[in-house]
């Protein structure tokens, strides 16, 4: 047998099986498409029901359920039915409700499985009972917490006369085949065979990586003629394929979660701005969605405009902008674009740089502080001992003055330095915790006990009134600390014959002290920044009352190490609340 004579058998097989498969799969699709349509129906018509019924549990016999079922059905033109949720039927239209009591469990049907595990199913099969093909939905009532089950169906008849016109016309459409397939393998016979040799070459260099044609068809490996060598280049060709293709996902998955990972922003444009390439985190520094396939221009933010311009004169550029998260927050970002000198695309990085802005202020601000309070001590230190030495020494009460003075600031720079160094471990974690279970009751008597005496001094009661006995977890000492300062700038601002309470407050997981006074309060301005280094209300820098502005920077600091948080509030009766939370023992 020749060549051209199989290829003229093989053309018109194929033909005709195509064909088949043609109306095998437009059938399947048609009756799909139908099914599809009828359950949509039924659904509807079934929640129509369901709102009509409210609930089967409302029903006193199955007489009466039988009877709504019967009006229900007539009112949708289909067969209704009412099934509990164990399965029994209470109720069909098809049948009389004599009959309804001697009716298999429902329990096993498909449609009422689905429905009673997801609300809704449905199926199709052969009722014995009509002795037809139907379609069932069943939907659940509105009974909570045990849905019932209503179930509504109707005939497929029509989807049978659908198939039988399909098969006539597929009898006709074969003839027609057959004659266009004789006449067109003849003409393709001659055709292949004079390009075999070429698709074989072609073939032979996809599967050396020299060249691409997208039309080549696959053929059958098993032949020994030209057709089996084109195949087997092919199939070569695929698995070469295959395999860079699979290299190629694996990368690309690998450098997408690469990106995604980066603490950088990565937008890739083309040559018009359009973006191409995005990853997650571009779009939570930019605080929008969807930037694929949107202009950069779009983005109304007038700095990328302003650098995208920039770059295609310079190749590269960078620039800082500012982004309005809100009327209150703001973020600084860093943008650098440069454009790529072989796909001429922009690539455009941005970092967000808001954090390491404020951290620069916060040191700015720390250095001026630290260097106007360091400042005033030493230049009364200095002025004193040049008084002194001017000839105030000779002068004893002078002398003692100034000399108290000295001694004074010294003791200010000394304690203030000594802050310093707290702060300091505590950033870094050298301070190490002795943490230990702490009767906090027991703890806090204590310690108002150590302060009988500056109480005294001060004329300041100092009430602790525990009704619950508490165990925590922290470290004394720090404990100490922390109690120490917030004490000592409750005695600051509180007035003589005044007090100070501390007070207690348990939840599941932690305690609560506060330590409140009868002092002026604090400004709502001022309580943002209360418990930053060196910060003091106008009102304590015009008092005076000396500190070195560390104290309650240094509670923070501390309570937070021991996974504590403080805060401070106005008393509506006058005064301050300053308090902190510490982990209760478990």
């Amino acid at each position: 047998m020749g060549i051209r004579t199989r290829i003229f058998l093989i053309i018109f097989c194929l033909l005709s099986l195509s064909i088949s498969i043609t109306y095998i799969v437009a059938e399947r699709d048609l009756v799909n498409t139908l099914k599809s349509q009828v359950v949509n129906e039924l659904e509807n018509q079934a929640n129509l029901l369901v709102s009509s019924v409210d609930t089967l549990n409302k029903f006193k016999s199955i007489k009466e359920a039988d009877n709504i079922a019967n009006q229900l059905a007539i009112a949708s033109n289909s067969r209704v039915t009412f099934i509990k949720n164990n399965g029994d039927v209470i109720g069909d239209s098809a049948l009389s409700f004599q009959e309804v009591s001697t009716i298999d469990n429902h329990a096993n049907r498909a449609e009422v499985i689905k429905a009673l595990k997801s609300r809704t199913g449905w199926s199709s099969r052969y009722s014995n009972t009509l002795g037809k093909d139907l379609i069932y939905f069943a939907i659940q009532d509105n009974e909570i917490p045990n849905p019932n089950i209503i179930r509504i169906a109707v005939p497929l008849n029509y989807l049978e006369n659908i198939k039988d016109t399909l098969g006539l016309s597929l009898i006709l459409l074969f003839l027609a085949v057959f004659i266009v397939s004789i006449i067109a393998s003849g003409v393709a016979a001659n055709y292949l065979y004079s390009n075999i040799q070429d698709l074989a070459n072609v073939a032979s260099s996809i599967s050396k990586g020299k060249s691409l044609k997208d039309d080549i068809k696959l053929l059958p490996i098993q032949r020994v003629d030209e057709f089996g060598s084109v195949a087997r280049s092919i199939s070569q060709l695929s698995e070469n394929l295959k395999d860079q293709i699979k290299i190629i996902a694996k990368q690309r998955d690998q450098f997408g979660l690469v990106l995604d990972d980066l603490g950088e922003g990565i937008i890739v444009t083309d040559k018009k701005g359009k973006v191409v390439f995005t990853n997650e985190q571009a779009s939570i520094i930019l605080d929008t969605n969807n930037l694929l396939n949107e202009n950069i221009k779009n983005f109304d933010i007038p700095a990328l405009n302003y650098l995208f311009k920039r770059v295609k004169n310079k190749k590269r550029a960078d620039i800082e902008f500012e982004i309005n998260v809100d009327r209150r927050t703001t973020k600084w970002v860093l943008g650098s674009m440069n454009q790529s000198k072989t796909t001429g695309q922009f690539i455009l990085v941005l970092h967000d740089i808001t954090q390491l802005r404020q951290l620069n202020s916060m040191r700015r601000d720390f250095i001026s502080n630290l260097s106007h309070e360091l400042r005033t001590p030493v230049s009364v230190i200095r002025a004193n001992s040049e008084t002194l030495l001017d000839g105030a020494l000779e002068n004893t009460k002078d002398a003692k003055i100034f000399s108290k003075a000295i001694l004074h600031n010294a003791e200010r720079l000394s304690s203030m330095v000594s802050d310093l160094i707290d702060l300091s471990r505590i950033d870094y974690g050298d301070l190490k915790f002795n943490i230990t279970t702490i009767d906090l009751t027991y703890f806090i008597s204590s310690f108002i006990s150590s302060m009988e005496s500056v109480t005294k001094k001060k004329s300041i009661n100092l009430v602790y009134k525990p009704n619950h006995s508490s165990l925590i977890r922290a470290d004394s000492q720090a404990l100490e600390r922390v109690m120490n300062n917030l004490v000592d700038n409750a005695f600051k601002y509180s007035p003589k014959e005044s007090f100070i309470e501390i007070l207690t407050s348990q939840t599941n997981e932690y305690i609560k002290v506060t330590v409140s006074d009868n002092g002026a309060g604090i400004s709502k301005t001022d309580q943002v920044y209360i418990f930053d280094r060196f910060y003091r209300t106008a009102s304590a820098r015009a008092s005076d009352n000396q500190g070195s502005g560390l104290g309650l920077a240094i509670v923070k600091n501390l309570i937070n190490s021991l996974n504590g948080e403080v805060g401070v509030s106005n008393r509506p009766e006058g005064g301050t609340n300053f308090w902190f939370t510490l982990p209760l023992n478990k």
